[in-house]
């Protein structure tokens, strides 16, 4: 036969809500930005396969450590907390995130639209990230390379 709860609050049996008033909500979860840069990484294709650039999708935890050579667009953050930017390769997008230590010239050049980005990856419980070591304007880098074709 079924019981019922006969305790009742007091001091041993504190009440955790008073009414719903009480109830915390519950956190947001913020959906992962999209990757839409294929299109307009397609001039760039040829050079970042000669780069041999690795792909975002393939970067995982195991990464962490890791130093890569990635192309992409950059993208304003987006709601991302902490990040200086967003890279998208049209395969998946990953927070930029510059050290305080960063010289202004590295600050300055993750301004251009599209960028070849060698650095660390970083990982933490939010997420990977990159920490850029150097940043290349893949427009100005595409136009010396087919001048040397």
């Amino acid at each position: 036969m079924a019981r019922r709860m006969s305790r009742r609050a007091s001091a041993e049996h504190p009440v955790l809500f008073v009414d719903a008033a009480d109830i915390p909500s519950p956190p947001v979860v913020v959906a992962p930005p999209r990757p839409r840069a294929t299109e307009s990484l397609v001039p760039f294709a040829a050079l970042l396969a000669v780069a041999e650039t690795c792909a975002l999708v393939e970067l995982d935890h195991r990464s962490s450590g890791r130093t890569v050579l990635v192309g992409g667009e950059r993208r304003a953050p987006e709601g991302v907390v902490g990040a200086d930017a967003l890279l998208d390769d049209g395969t998946a997008v990953i927070p930029l995130v510059l050290s305080a230590r960063s010289s202004r010239a590295l600050r300055n050049a993750l301004s251009s639209k599209f960028v070849l980005i060698s650095g660390r990856v970083g990982g933490s419980d939010s997420g990977l990230h990159i920490e850029p070591d150097e940043i290349v304007d893949l427009r100005a880098l595409a136009r010396d390379w087919a001048g040397r074709q």
